[in-house]
């Protein structure tokens, strides 16, 4: 019996380190998937803000692309928002031209998706996760 008690310790114990170390594995995944794409937003001059579920009056004035999970676009000469997709979009980066699905004349996270029309290989569609506007940095 005191056994069985033993190894039910042990495997509880086990099990606890393993789930830390998964979510220390996932912290640290996180960590470096999106720290070059602060690099990458803060070397083009902006700063994200707190994220927002969906732009409105908007319209398609400039984009850029940062990597394969984001993009800015721009809705107007001086409001550019970083929208981040949910999977990787690799079209971005020999896109020609973009779209975004959208409701209206709204973008909401979740929802809508950018897209790229004519990569090589036709079509792709990548749905937007988080909407971010940016703010110019002062030099």
């Amino acid at each position: 019996m005191k056994a069985m008690t033993l190894y039910a310790v042990l495997l509880a114990s086990s099990l606890l380190v393993a789930c830390a170390s998964m979510k220390e594995a996932s912290e640290q995944r996180h960590k470096i998937e999106h720290e070059p794409l602060q690099q990458a937003i803060t070397d083009l001059g902006y700063e994200t803000q707190a994220p927002v579920e969906r732009v409105t009056d908007w319209r398609l004035y400039n984009w850029e692309t940062v990597d394969d999970h984001a993009v800015i676009i721009w809705v107007d000469a001086f409001h550019p928002y970083l929208f981040t997709l949910r999977q990787r979009c690799p079209a971005l980066g020999f896109a020609q031209t973009i779209g975004v699905s959208n409701t209206g004349s709204e973008i909401n996270a979740k929802f809508d998706a950018i897209v790229v029309p004519n990569p090589p290989g036709g079509g792709e569609s990548c749905d937007i996760d988080k909407i971010y506007p940016l703010k110019k940095i002062k030099k």
